[in-house]
């Protein structure tokens, strides 16, 4: 075999194996955050509140920051709810709920496997319109711009889980409604 290809062949491999390394950095360092709801009962009346227990967690190995505020809301914090066709289903109730403006205190720094969370308690009536049984999950959507955070905020110099990244979706969770 030609020197020029052994040459070639190690110089390929190694570039190879250096990408690779990187890649496997990459995943070690990169933002993983993960959303969670369990239901506190399995059934509930309609004339009951419904409670809810939602968490973010870094289920990535490196530090990451999240904004504590939820937010609820389309594009912010959504619950969705599924009757037993699939098919989904809308109350009256709107969850509208504008963030405030954030300050570097509205930040949570979450280690690898620690989480934050909320237990929301709210009549049936803002999920459901009639007993059923439900399919709930949450839709966890940031806030704050990256760009926005980096202009007026001094935050750490800790990945930010911004408004950039995809829109992160929980489990399902099954409940039942009655009357």
């Amino acid at each position: 075999m030609p020197k020029t290809l052994i040459s070639f062949i190690l110089f390929a491999l190694s570039a190879t194996a250096a990408v690779s390394s990187a890649q496997e950095t990459e995943e070690l360092t990169k933002p993983a955050p993960s959303v969670f709801v369990r239901s506190a009962e399995p059934s509930y009346s309609i004339k009951q509140n419904i409670c809810l227990e939602i968490k973010l967690e870094n289920t990535g190995k490196a530090p990451l920051l999240l904004f504590r505020s939820w937010g609820w809301g389309v594009a912010r914090t959504n619950i969705r709810v599924f009757g037993a066709d699939g098919k989904e289903v809308f109350t009256t109730n709107l969850a509208d709920q504008i963030p405030p403006t954030p300050t570097e205190a509205d930040f949570v720094r979450l280690q690898a496997n620690e989480f934050f969370g909320i237990r929301l308690n709210e009549i049936a009536t803002h999920f459901v319109n009639v007993p059923g049984t439900y399919t709930l999950l949450v839709e966890y959507k940031s806030t704050v711009s990256e760009e926005w955070a980096q202009k007026h905020l001094r935050l750490r110099q800790i990945p930010l889980w911004s408004m950039e990244h995809s829109t992160i979706v929980s489990n399902k969770v099954r409940i039942e409604v009655t009357k």
